[in-house]
């Protein structure tokens, strides 16, 4: 198995001990599964709770330093502790509040070998996203609906590694980073039939504030259960562009979804 460990290690020594941000996973994001209305312009509250396995492409670096942050779907499986995604959105006539979360824990250990020095690494990650959107629906017919909204991203990384050699005491590394990042986009839903629907989903952001650029896309196909229960699948693609403080990161995350949602 690829392990996420090795290319942290390397930036670790090329660095001469500097704290490393380490490699970036599932990633944010924005609303997945769509909720379904009522008939009337009454208050409808919308809960979801989804999966998202994504493999990483970019890189990652500290100070003039980068590395490559290729990470497959397998890696995060293997590494992944703890993880939650869910999705809320409260709504009443054209307008709705919806908020998606992200948090994951990972942690990973490896033995390693340079030259005379040998030893073992242990590594922690925390990470968390949280996308609050304000949506307005310009048009709405009986078989599609499509929403504009602005909001904002928080993202949140927190990593530890715990170096222990043949050389002496241990070391411990750590790097904590967070920043909010403006964006803007748009939801598309269009019914197939009484069943089947499409959604389709986008946003960027960044502008400079605190990213150079962060953008989403999601594609996919819902199924309604009932009227208030929902299935959707599909593929969603993160991508962030950050580089402030000496802590770069410029990585998209990618992969497959699927979630239910129940409204009330």
């Amino acid at each position: 198995m690829k392990s996420a460990l090795l290319p942290i290690l390397s930036l670790v020594f090329a660095t001469s001990w500097t704290a490393f941000a380490g490699t970036p996973t599932a990633s944010e994001k924005s609303v997945i599964i769509p909720p379904t209305p009522p008939a009337q312009d009454d208050w409808y509250f919308t809960v979801a709770a989804y999966l998202w396995t994504s493999a990483v492409d970019g890189t990652t670096g500290v100070g003039p330093t980068s590395i490559s942050a290729d990470t497959s779907i397998s890696d995060v499986v293997d590494e992944l502790d703890f993880g939650y995604m869910g999705y809320f959105e409260l709504g009443k006539g054209r307008w709705s509040l919806g908020v998606d979360a992200i948090y994951a824990e990972l942690s990973d250990g490896s033995s390693f070998a340079v030259g005379p020095v040998n030893g073992s690494a242990d590594f922690e990650q925390q990470q968390a996203w949280i996308t609050a959107r304000l949506l307005y629906t310009v048009s709405k017919t009986d078989r599609h609906k499509f929403d504009v909204f602005v909001g904002f991203r928080w993202t949140y990384f927190d990593i530890d590694i715990d170096i222990n050699t043949n050389l002496g005491p241990g070391v411990t590394l750590g790097l904590t980073r967070d920043w909010f990042d403006p964006i803007v986009g748009f939801r598309s839903i269009c019914d197939l039939n009484d069943k089947w629907f499409v959604q389709v989903m986008g946003d960027i952001g960044g502008f400079g504030v605190e990213s150079d650029l962060t953008w989403q896309a999601l594609a996919g196909f819902g199924y309604r259960f009932t009227p208030k229960l929902n299935g959707l699948i599909g593929y969603r693609a993160l991508g962030v562009d950050y580089d402030k403080d000496g802590f770069k990161l410029d990585t998209t995350s990618y992969g497959p979804i699927v979630g239910l949602s129940y409204t009330f």
